[in-house]
């Protein structure tokens, strides 16, 4: 998440004091707070001084632009989700076929990104699209989700994964969220339906397994 964040140019100045640790980690607290209640019109710094107990003064001075500490709260969280998401992947038996993890993953992964709030992760992205030098930084979030990927294709002993590369496996991962996130975040009804499940299973399968496992 940290690197992440970095490359769309989110940190804060490191302290150097007991004291002033101590408030990044109440306002990033106050922020997820704001995060979590989904109503993007808060994510400002009247919203951050009234949940926090600070003043608009000491938020310019330690934040900068405020937006920052809203962006990393949200980046924090979805963050968490990822990698619950991910903890899954690395549960299924090395024995299991393809399919059989496939279609057991996608409504686990379902079941993790339908909580969030669309408003939220579009308002995160537009601004992620305005900072980014690369626009590959706005889905370095999806890298997360590589190591497990790997290691679940590596060890698996079904024969009916297909062999990966270092090189493509970024993609896949985006894929994955690509099919799984965007209906969600993008408002389409079919987000969580069982149209959109067989949709992400044909097309995670088509992505990571050997021909006889897609038809």
């Amino acid at each position: 998440m940290q690197e992440s964040l970095k490359k769309l140019n989110v940190e804060f100045n490191e302290a150097k004091r007991a004291q002033a640790k101590l408030t990044l980690d109440n306002l990033i607290q106050s922020a997820e707070q704001i995060v979590t209640g989904g109503d993007v019109g808060n994510f400002d710094a009247r919203s951050l001084s009234r949940v926090s107990g600070y003043s608009l003064g000491l938020l310019v001075k330690r934040l900068g632009k405020i937006e920052n500490i809203f962006l990393y709260a949200i980046a924090k969280l979805r963050s968490k989700k990822i990698q619950s998401i991910a903890s899954r992947l690395a549960e299924y038996d090395v024995n299991s076929d393809a399919r059989s993890i496939v279609e057991a993953f996608v409504p686990l992964a379902f079941d993790e990104i339908k909580h969030t709030n669309p408003s939220v992760i579009r308002y995160y992205e537009n601004r992620a699209v305005k900072r980014a030098d690369e626009w590959s930084h706005v889905f370095a979030y999806t890298d997360e989700i590589i190591e497990p990927l790997r290691s679940i294709i590596s060890q698996n002993r079904s024969g009916t994964f297909r062999t990966i590369e270092d090189h493509e496996l970024p993609y896949v991962a985006r894929a994955f969220f690509l099919f799984i996130e965007r209906p969600f975040v993008e408002g389409d009804p079919i987000a969580g339906t069982e149209l959109h499940r067989q949709m992400a299973v044909d097309a995670l399968l088509r992505l990571i397994a050997v021909n006889r496992e897609i038809d």
